[in-house]
């Protein structure tokens, strides 16, 4: 965000289009920048387990692909000078994603969800109430960036 944040305000939407090519329909510099503050205060109180939706899940996809994008094209050095655990080793983009991203469906296009019945859409786990909006490119509401406090823990782990 802080380099959109540096650029010429008319260059905004523009940049936002390639550094965020998903997350640019529903908002914004402003709407980034709650997403990640909210999201940062999540992580910070690791007491508590957060539910995430459509419009959280389709902002760190963008960051994540920019960020292995970027990490994976340095040398070795520079790698482990990032993230010394990985040894060097390329980040895995696909297997993270589909290891631990439990909402994909802003990744469809308008008319792929579309063209999904609802048994369709319940069937592949698309059942988040804002991924309508999401694929549509309709800005969040202020409910719609906060993040659900679970009541038992939210996902598994297996070992």
């Amino acid at each position: 965000l802080s380099f959109l944040e540096r650029q010429p305000r008319e260059f905004w939407k523009e940049d936002a289009l390639k550094f965020y090519p998903r997350a640019h329909k529903v908002g914004g510099l402003p709407t980034f920048r709650k997403l990640l503050t909210i999201l940062q205060q999540g992580w910070a109180e690791p007491a508590t387990w957060y539910h995430m939706n459509t419009y959280h899940f389709c902002f760190l996809y963008d960051i994540l692909a920019r960020f292995c994008f970027n990490y994976n094209h340095d040398n070795r050095v520079e790698r482990l000078q990032t993230l010394p655990e990985l040894q060097g080793r390329e980040v895995p983009f696909d297997r993270f994603v589909e290891e631990f991203f439990f909402n994909t469906v802003f990744l469809l296009s308008e008319d792929e969800y579309n063209a999904l019945s609802r048994e369709e859409k319940e069937s592949r786990g698309f059942t988040c109430p804002c991924q309508f909006a999401v694929i549509h490119g309709l800005a969040p509401t202020r409910e719609e960036l906060e993040l659900r406090a679970s009541k038992d823990y939210p996902y598994s782990i297996y070992v």
